[in-house]
C-alpha cells in the first residue's frame, strides 16, 4: 500500500467517526498525512508550531462542537506532547483523536532518530484503534510511513464526515435514595442534561450546591434550594448523605469525603464512569428519572444561616474592593449577558464560585476540570471560542505563562469570533496560600519556590501577538486579598 493510500484510509476512517477539524503540526514523517489533508475537501485545517497547544485547541473544539477533533503530529517526542490533552480528554469524556506519524516498526528500540515507541505511548488514556473507540475520550491512531514519504501524485479528493453518536451508558435502575437529610452537589453538566437535573432537584427538595460548570448556579427555578454562601456551609448542614450529579466536583468538600467525611455515604449520577473518590459507584445520569425517594422537607434553619453568611460575604467584598475576591465579583457583573466564560485554573474557579453574581445572566461557564491541571488553558479557550458570542477567559498569571504561544492560532479563527482574556495577575501562585499543608513552610521558601513570586506584566506578550485591548490584567492588592479571605474564614469560626 502506498503512503498516500494509507494516509487517505486513516483520514477517511476517522472522518467516518465524526471528525471534521484537524489541527496539524508539520514535520517530515507526517508529510503524507499533511499532503493528503491539504487537498481534502469537506474538512477544516488549523496549523500549529507546538503540538501541546494544538492538542488542547483540538480539545476545546471538541468541547464546543461536541464532535471529535483531531491533532496530527510527526514522530518522536512530538507525539509525546499530546499526552496532557489526552489525559484531560479521558477524564472529561471529550472525544479527541491523536494521529501520530511513525517510522517503520523495525526502528523501534534501536535508538534511530525520531524512533521512539509510539504505538502504546498513551496507555490507558487513549483507545488504540478506531474499532475499540467508544467516542467518549481519546483515540490514538499511529501510522507508519516508510521512505519515500511522498510516493504518488497528490490529487484533491472528497471525504464524508459523519455525525458522531453521543455514547450513552446503559439505563441501570439506581438504588433507592434513603437519606433523611441529603445534600445534592452538582458538578459539570452538558446543556441537554440540565433540565432533568433541575426536575430531580425540585422533586427531591433537598439543599443544593451547584458549581458554575453545572449551568444551574444562577437558575431562578432553583433559587430556594441553592446554597449561596460557599461550600463551607455544606459542613454545617448535618447531612447524612451526598447525592452527586454530573462531573466530579472541584470543591474542597468533595475531596474531604475521602478524609474528614469518609463515613458519609455518596451516590453519584454522571455520564462519566468515574466515582471521583476512593469509594462508591456511579449510576448513569439518565437514572435520575427512575430514582426512588421521598420529598424532603425544607431545612429552613440551614437556609436562614446560609443567606445570613452570604450577606456578610457581600459586605466584606464591598469593604475590600481591591481584593481579588471583590474584583472577580465586579468582573462577573460587568460581563455582557450570555457571555461564554472560561475559567482557567483552580483559584479563579473557586473565586467565581464564591463571589460571581447570581443574577440569571445566561452565562455559559466552561473549564478543563477532568484532571484539574493548568496545562493548555489558553489553547483550550481559543478552541472553545464560539462565533458571534462574547468569549471571556479568566485565568491566573502562572497559568497564562504556561501557555504563552496559544495565540498563534488567533489569525485562523473565524472572523466573527470575539474574545477577551482577563489575567488575574496576583504575582504568583496564590492558590497555595489556601493550602493548609504548605503554611508551615518559611515565608521566603513559599514565596520563592512554591508561589513563584514575580513582577511580570503581559502587555508586551499581547502586543507580540497583536491582541491589543483583548488582554487585560486584574492586579489585586495582596494585603486586601488576604484580609478578605481572613474575614470570610472568620465567619465560620
Amino acid at each position: 500500500m502506498s503512503n498516500g493510500e494509507r494516509a487517505r484510509r486513516v483520514i477517511a476512517e476517522i472522518c467516518s467517526r465524526g471528525v471534521q477539524e484537524f489541527c496539524v503540526c508539520s514535520g517530515s514523517r507526517n508529510a503524507p498525512l499533511l499532503a493528503v489533508l491539504a487537498v481534502t475537501r469537506g474538512i477544516r485545517l488549523y496549523s500549529f508550531v507546538d503540538e501541546r497547544s494544538a492538542a488542547f485547541f483540538a480539545l476545546g473544539r471538541a468541547k464546543l462542537t461536541r464532535r471529535p477533533a483531531a491533532v496530527v503530529t510527526t514522530s518522536g517526542t512530538a507525539a509525546a506532547e499530546l499526552l496532557p490533552a489526552a489525559i484531560e480528554a479521558h477524564y472529561s469524556g471529550t472525544p479527541l483523536v491523536l494521529v501520530t506519524a511513525d517510522r517503520p516498526a523495525r526502528y523501534r528500540g534501536t535508538g534511530a532518530p525520531q524512533a521512539i515507541v509510539q504505538d502504546t505511548l498513551f496507555g490507558r488514556y487513549a483507545a488504540d484503534g478506531v474499532a475499540g473507540w467508544d467516542g467518549a475520550s481519546a483515540l490514538h491512531v499511529n501510522v507508519e510511513f516508510d521512505e519515500p514519504l511522498i510516493d504518488e501524485p497528490i490529487v484533491p479528493w472528497d471525504v464524508a464526515c459523519d455525525l458522531p453518536r453521543r455514547p450513552r451508558r446503559g439505563a441501570v435502575p439506581p438504588p433507592p435514595l434513603r437519606f433523611a437529610n441529603p445534600i445534592v452537589i452538582v458538578g459539570g453538566l452538558l446543556a441537554d442534561e440540565r433540565a432533568a437535573v433541575r426536575d430531580f432537584a425540585l422533586r427531591l427538595n433537598a439543599p443544593l450546591y451547584a458549581e458554575p460548570l453545572s449551568g444551574l448556579r444562577e437558575d431562578p427555578a432553583l433559587s430556594d434550594l441553592l446554597i449561596t454562601s460557599g461550600e463551607r456551609m455544606i459542613a454545617r448542614g448535618g447531612f447524612d448523605g451526598v447525592v452527586r450529579i454530573g462531573n466530579v466536583p472541584a470543591i474542597r468538600f468533595w475531596r474531604d469525603l475521602d478524609e474528614s467525611h469518609s463515613a458519609l455515604p455518596v451516590v453519584s449520577f454522571s455520564r462519566l464512569d468515574f466515582p471521583g473518590l476512593g469509594r462508591g459507584e456511579v449510576w448513569p445520569i439518565e437514572g435520575l428519572d427512575a430514582a426512588v425517594f421521598e420529598r424532603r422537607p425544607r431545612n429552613s434553619d440551614l437556609f436562614a444561616a446560609d443567606r445570613s453568611k452570604n450577606e456578610c460575604l457581600q459586605r466584606i467584598l464591598d469593604e475590600e474592593p481591591q481584593s481579588e475576591l471583590a474584583m472577580i465579583r465586579s468582573l462577573s457583573r460587568e460581563l455582557p449577558d450570555g457571555a461564554r466564560v472560561y475559567l482557567g485554573n483552580s483559584l479563579p474557579i473557586r473565586e467565581w464560585d464564591l463571589t460571581a453574581t447570581r443574577d440569571n445572566r445566561g452565562f455559559a461557564v466552561e473549564a478543563n476540570r477532568g484532571a484539574n491541571g493548568i496545562d493548555g488553558q489558553l489553547s483550550t479557550f481559543f478552541g472553545q471560542c464560539a462565533e458571534g458570542a462574547d468569549n471571556v477567559a479568566v485565568l491566573g498569571d502562572l497559568t497564562a505563562l504556561y501557555d504563552l504561544n496559544a495565540p498563534w492560532v488567533v489569525p485562523q479563527l473565524d472572523p466573527g469570533v470575539r474574545f477577551r482574556i482577563v489575567i488575574v495577575n496576583n504575582r504568583g501562585g496564590r492558590i497555595f496560600e489556601r493550602v493548609g499543608s504548605l503554611r508551615p513552610l518559611p515565608a521566603d521558601v513559599r514565596s520563592r519556590v512554591i508561589d513563584n513570586a514575580h513582577d511580570l506584566h503581559f502587555h508586551s506578550w499581547a502586543a507580540m501577538f497583536g491582541l491589543g485591548d483583548a488582554v487585560s490584567e486584574l492586579r489585586p492588592d495582596l494585603d486586601a486579598s488576604r484580609r478578605a479571605w481572613q474575614r470570610y474564614e472568620a465567619l465560620w469560626v
